[in-house]
């Protein structure tokens, strides 16, 4: 399922670069939603594959999960450099 993540974010990225119309071949062929769903793919993805890791413990991947939350909300944001 790991793999998979990496699949997914190759499909965010594919939206991304149709949404800004980045390969001059297609132009601006993806919508903002179309690159929001394709994020939301990955974020689901990433949430199985952690079910997965912990041996299909879903209480245990929640708890890590928000256990890191947590950690990246609080910690002090750097200055813009």
């Amino acid at each position: 399922m790991i793999l998979k993540i990496g699949e997914e974010y190759g499909e965010a990225i594919e939206a991304h670069f149709g949404e800004r119309g980045l390969n001059p071949r297609k132009g601006i062929c993806h919508s903002q939603e179309d690159v929001l769903n394709e994020l939301a793919d990955v974020i689901l993805t990433a949430a199985v594959a952690m079910v997965g890791v912990a041996n299909g413990d879903v209480s245990a991947a929640k708890k890590l999960f928000e256990k890191r939350l947590r950690y990246v909300t609080e910690r002090p944001m750097s200055p813009e450099r």
